[in-house]
């Protein structure tokens, strides 16, 4: 994710290795509160709007056909 911390949008590039579908989960560490991201699977990047987010860490996982097939943690400042 760049950048990374964030404060108001991040770029988050993925890898849907043919998967049908696919969305971004982010999902705060704090609250727990999440929101989902549909993703186009042709694609290889999303610009995220992170300016209704609070400060804090976030965990942004990939999930592909139902799965999650990666993670990785955003800070948001």
């Amino acid at each position: 994710m760049i950048p990374n911390p964030a404060t108001s949008q991040a770029t988050v590039n993925y890898i849907t290795d043919e998967a049908t579908s696919a969305y971004l989960m982010v999902v705060s560490t704090a609250t727990g509160i999440s929101n989902n991201y549909i993703l186009d699977v042709n694609a290889t990047a999303i610009n995220l709007n992170l300016s209704t987010y609070t400060s804090g860490l976030y965990s942004v996982a990939l999930v592909c056909d139902g799965e999650i097939v990666d993670s990785k943690n955003l800070a948001k400042q």
